[in-house]
């Protein structure tokens, strides 16, 4: 497992210590198979586990792609409400399921004391469930519903495409999420919104994996009725 992995040396925006950080190879994220909510499973090391970058002596923690991108008021918020609190701890190197889980509600709470946006919660509440999934643990459907929760905002108050996400893969996310928790009825709404969507159509993939949902979650609620 360690051969897969490799340190990086970064100074910590928060409080300008250095830091290691641990990344995956790439040609070491080798993929097996993929879930309809885009969990992805990988045949070795998964990179899920490292997304989450902790700095040991401040507490400050996000996803790999945003730890740089904070902002000075923002710092000065993880300075104020969680470093006080914190134990130093490193995450460097290899990590577990649920020390990759640590680092993630770590990633959360840190959220929750800065200006973030729905995205950055709908994001890393997705992660968590997908962690819990691999745990096979219930609390997987409590973090998918927080996720939903903020995919309707992401859809509703905030400009897409956010990233790689555009209105298209959000409306599918807030449909699949619902199949997902059991509220089929809702699910079908917005599946079947994608579906007949002219602008959609442009997406091929995502209209057949949205058809093939409709159809699953038809045969679901039929089911559960």
């Amino acid at each position: 497992m360690e051969e897969a992995l490799y340190s990086k040396s970064i100074t910590c925006p928060v409080c300008d210590k250095k830091i290691e950080v641990t990344k995956v190879k790439s040609k070491n994220c080798i993929v097996s198979s993929r879930d309809t909510d885009f969990c992805v499973y990988y045949e070795t090391v998964n990179p899920i586990f490292y997304d989450v970058w902790v700095c040991e002596f401040c507490g400050y923690a996000a996803q790999a792609d945003k730890f740089e991108q904070i902002s000075s008021r923002n710092a000065d918020k993880i300075v104020k409400n969680i470093t006080p609190h914190w134990k130093k701890r490193s995450f460097n190197g290899e990590r577990s399921l649920e020390k990759a889980l640590e680092a993630f509600k770590l990633a959360l709470y840190n959220v929750q004391k800065i200006n973030s946006k729905a995205i950055d919660y709908a994001k890393i509440c997705l992660r968590i469930a997908w962690l819990y999934r691999l745990l096979e643990d219930e609390k997987e459907i409590e973090f998918l519903r927080h996720s939903l929760k903020f995919y309707y905002e992401v859809y509703e108050k905030e400009d897409l495409p956010i990233g790689k996400l555009d209105k298209f893969t959000c409306m599918y996310m807030i449909a699949e999420l619902n199949r997902r928790v059991g509220e089929y009825e809702e699910a079908m709404v917005w599946f079947n919104r994608l579906v007949s969507s002219q602008e959609a159509r442009q997406k091929k993939v995502l209209m057949e994996k949205a058809r093939d949902q409709y159809y699953l979650t038809k045969k679901q609620k039929k089911e559960s009725d």
